[in-house]
């Protein structure tokens, strides 16, 4: 459940700003921050190249840029009340009647102090409690069904598709013993762009049609295959020929769904039954969760491209556990496949 991992994690910025000596700030004000700063961004990208460039706004949507610039906000936003209020009371007067040069300056002032490394450190801290929060909130069936998977299926390849900070290889508790790789669209995208073309590659947020997400998708299967390989020849079956196939689970109909779809999955959409928490399927019925930072048209565009992805699902699960039996009957279902070819 991604609400309380994210919430713990939040508790940890506000912790990490604290002993940096940025004190009462509150979990909840730098999620708005958050919120406030996607929404400008967003809106300073559709403005045009006519919008001034501010060096230290973030120009992407991506989790990580909004959060950093969250973070150095809400210390901006902490020294320059500390700097007024100094300056008021070395001039005897109210904060309030401090003049607009005196406030210009105090912004700058705010500005100049704080240093991106303060700023990493933070984030930092939030991404590392993120991951330890997710091991302590891991659903009870994940494990035990990865292992099930597993000794079904010996040569399988498990990898992660990830678009934000998730990374089980980050999870020594728990995850990373079980999966062989991660791609993430915040860490890959960059890599990808360098070495193809910059302009074939969008934020996430921006991505409106299904095709946009197949880069990343690509790449995992790419990966999947050369471990698939690698697995084939330490085993000494130079011999015997690999039979491939890609089943993509995941929650998110528009990206899980929809996107592994446009280049050959197998889908398993997993819509969990309420016990679990699960907040997936409220972007399908165009809602917004608390913690989420997108704006409501990319909202309701996330909910558009889900629309387009129900036909595209191969198998539904409402429990954890039966997802080795899914996986074995679009196995089953194609065999039967070839058999009839």
């Amino acid at each position: 459940p991604i609400e309380p991992v994210l919430n713990e994690a939040n508790s940890a910025f506000s912790q990490a700003m604290s002993n940096f000596g940025y004190t009462g700030i509150q979990p909840s004000e730098i999620v708005e921050a958050g919120k406030e700063i996607r929404a400008q961004v967003s809106a300073d990208g559709e403005a045009g190249s006519s919008v001034a460039v501010d060096p230290l706004k973030p120009t992407t949507v991506n989790h990580k840029e909004i959060r950093l610039a969250a973070i150095r906000k809400e210390m901006e936003q902490f020294i320059l009340k500390t700097k007024l209020r100094q300056t008021a009371a070395d001039w005897a007067t109210d904060v309030e009647d401090l003049t607009a040069p005196v406030r210009k300056s105090a912004e700058k002032w705010a500005r100049t102090t704080v240093h991106s490394s303060v700023v990493q450190a933070v984030y930092n801290a939030w991404e590392m409690e993120r991951h330890h929060a997710a091991e302590r909130h891991l659903y009870p069936d994940a494990i035990p069904t990865i292992k099930q998977i597993q000794a079904d299926h010996p040569n399988v390849i498990i990898g992660a598709v990830t678009d934000g900070s998730a990374n089980p290889m980050l999870m020594v508790f728990s995850l990373m013993p079980l999966f062989d790789f991660t791609v993430s669209w915040e860490d890959d995208m960059g890599e990808m762009a360098r070495m193809q073309q910059m302009e074939q590659f969008k934020e996430l947020s921006e991505v409106d049609k299904s095709d946009g997400l197949s880069w990343i998708y690509r790449l995992a299967v790419e990966k999947g295959k050369e471990m698939s390989m690698l697995n084939h020849e330490m085993k000494h079956e130079d011999d015997e020929e690999i039979e491939w196939c890609w089943i993509h689970v995941g929650d998110d109909l528009a990206y899980d769904v929809g996107g592994s779809a446009t280049i050959g999955a197998k889908t398993i959409l997993v819509e969990l039954a309420p016990e679990y928490g699960q907040t997936a399927k409220m972007r399908f019925q165009g809602e917004r969760p608390e913690w989420a930072t997108e704006t409501m048209e990319q909202t309701e565009n996330h909910r558009k491209m889900a629309m387009n992805a129900v036909e595209k699902v191969d198998a539904k699960i409402n429990h954890l556990r039966q997802l080795p039996e899914a996986i074995k009957e679009l196995l089953k279902g194609d065999d039967d496949d070839e058999d009839e070819d």
